[in-house]
């Protein structure tokens, strides 16, 4: 009798049993009366241990117009797609970031500082080359 315990057992040449009839079930010992129903007009009857050793090289995924695109991993576990590796967007454009913040280290903001003040007025903080602090209401 084939023990069926949360694995799957061994296949045995000449003894093996794969059938099919109102239904599909396996039967590695070659016994019909003890063999693991597979498939079933009800639905798959797979158990977890079926898929130990499935490996995937990568999945294709369809996108609703037709586009493919086939996700892997490279030898470093990152994400690719499309053979090229993921890299998640950091610098969003017009992003608007809530809650409570701490920057620890230097913090290069580009472009201008723009506060607000409690009651909704918007400054603009300019520094000049000798590091003096300018804030200019904007109109």
């Amino acid at each position: 009798m084939t023990d069926w315990n949360n694995k799957r057992p061994e296949i045995l040449e000449n003894v093996s049993a794969l059938g099919i009839g109102k239904a599909i079930y396996a039967a590695p010992d070659g016994n019909k009366e003890t063999a693991r129903l597979l498939v079933a007009a009800d639905g798959f009857h797979f158990e977890a241990y079926d898929f130990d050793d499935l490996v995937l090289p990568s999945i294709t995924l369809q996108s609703p117009i037709g586009s493919e695109y086939r996700l892997s991993f490279d030898d470093t576990g990152a994400l690719l797609i499309n053979s090229v590796k993921y890299v998640a967007p950091t610098n969003q454009t017009d992003e608007t970031i809530a809650g409570d913040k701490q920057f620890t280290g230097k913090t290069d903001l580009v472009g201008g500082l723009k506060l607000t003040s409690a009651t909704g007025v918007a400054y603009d903080v300019i520094v000049d080359e000798n590091g003096v602090f300018t804030a200019v209401k904007e109109v």
